[in-house]
């Protein structure tokens, strides 16, 4: 009996042993199981036009050195005043803006050609400007070989216009627009038969402006005499002198703004007292014509294309910051361009959708150029405007000047 325990028990040991032998590996291994892998969702890809650049890098060709470097010192400044307020909004479709610039200097085709030639290397949507006539007609063709839409919005009408589509001007017809000056002027001062001429033959874009006044003036039967007064010019009384020596009834001013003032005070020495019959053309009025010509401008007129006194809270804000920095409120038509330029870019860019994708370059270039050839309603400094076929449209404005500033504007419409 004591040993069928001993067996019973021996046997249920061997039993429990095959048991655990069989569980531990002894037997088919128990298959493990795995929690199942969580399958990651691919980041979704970039809209199709959404932004590819960190930063917008508009090249500029600017006339930095020569004797005009005033005019592109006033274009830097109305430029870098919008780059700050657009900058401080966000940016243009969220993403900073910056200006590249490069000189293209005084009428100096070979520096504008190199200074195209750099802004192209950029592989750019758009360039801005050039700015002189010169410069247009040497460094533009560069930019419409390659298809990149110039912003020629300082530059004279018709050099601009040769090379349509592919640049913008903010100078509409300045042909008709001297005309419409010059025509409203005559109506003023009726009877005069010969007006001498101060004209600057190494601009293009003025001597072309002084074409078309002296066509007006023929028009009306009245002779005019070119009275020619280089760049270099420092003693103006020789100039006075032959003016006066045609023994014209009126002058019109249509050279370099620095000079005008100079002229004016050697006419009135030599007993020229009746300024009504001075017109002075849009290039005219800079800071430096005021501080020389302060106490003998009064009566005298001016044609321009927009009106300094303007009310336009954002033209009241630019002139502003530039009488804080130069001294003088912002009467020359320079310092609004490079401001406008910026916004109308803004404008086209959120408009469109541009991205900056190299792989969309050449489309974006040309969806630009379209878009800018014909804008319609862009909000200027002055308020609305349109733009056909790269041109801004304006009428003609004939100021007088009073107490030493532009005062009562005529609007006259441009034929």
């Amino acid at each position: 009996m004591k040993g069928l325990k001993i067996l019973l028990i021996v046997l249920s040991v061997v039993f429990l042993a095959s048991i655990a032998c069989f569980a531990g590996g002894g037997g088919a291994k128990k298959e493990e199981t795995t929690a199942p892998a969580v399958k990651e969702e691919a980041a979704p890809a970039p809209a199709e036009d959404a932004v590819y650049v960190k930063e917008w890098v508009f090249p500029n060709s600017n006339i930095i050195t020569g004797v005009s470097a005033y005019h592109g010192m006033l274009n830097e400044f109305g430029a870098n005043f919008a780059l700050d307020k657009i900058n401080a909004a966000g940016g243009i479709r969220g993403v900073p803006v910056k200006i590249k610039w490069f000189d293209e200097g005084t009428q100096n085709s070979a520096l504008a050609i190199a200074s195209m030639s750099k802004m192209l290397d950029m592989k750019p949507l758009l360039v801005m400007g050039p700015c002189s006539d010169v410069s247009v007609r040497a460094a533009v063709p560069l930019a419409v070989e390659q298809g990149v839409y110039s912003m020629c919005t300082m530059a004279g009408y018709p050099m601009a216009r040769e090379f349509t589509p592919w640049t913008l001007t903010f100078v509409n017809d300045d042909k008709l627009q001297a005309m419409a000056g010059v025509r409203k002027w005559l109506e003023l001062q009726p009877g005069m038969k010969k007006v001498a001429h101060f004209v600057a033959p190494e601009s293009g874009t003025w001597m072309s402006i002084a074409n078309a006044e002296n066509e007006e003036c023929n028009q009306q039967g009245i002779k005019t005499v070119d009275i020619e007064v280089p760049y270099d010019t420092v003693n103006y009384g020789p100039i006075a002198v032959r003016a006066l020596g045609e023994n014209p009834d009126g002058f019109i001013f249509t050279s370099h703004p620095e000079g005008i003032a100079k002229i004016i005070i050697e006419l009135q020495k030599r007993g020229w007292a009746d300024n009504k019959k001075f017109l002075l053309s849009q290039a005219a009025p800079v800071p430096a014509l005021y501080e020389i010509g302060e106490g003998h401008l009064d009566g005298a007129y001016c044609w321009m294309w927009f009106d300094p006194n303007s009310k336009s809270p954002r033209w009241q804000e630019l002139s502003k910051a530039h009488e804080e920095t130069f001294g003088e409120p912002a009467s020359f038509m320079m310092v609004w361009k490079g401001y406008d330029e910026l916004f109308l870019i803004k404008k086209c860019f959120e408009d469109l959708k541009i991205t900056g994708n190299p792989a969309k370059l050449k489309e974006e270039r040309i969806a630009i150029r379209d878009y800018m050839n014909n804008c319609k309603g862009f909000e200027g400094i002055w308020g609305k405007v349109d733009f056909v076929d790269g041109v801004r449209q304006t009428p003609t404005l004939l100021f007088e000047f009073v107490n030493n500033k532009l005062a009562n504007p005529i609007e006259v419409p441009v034929r």
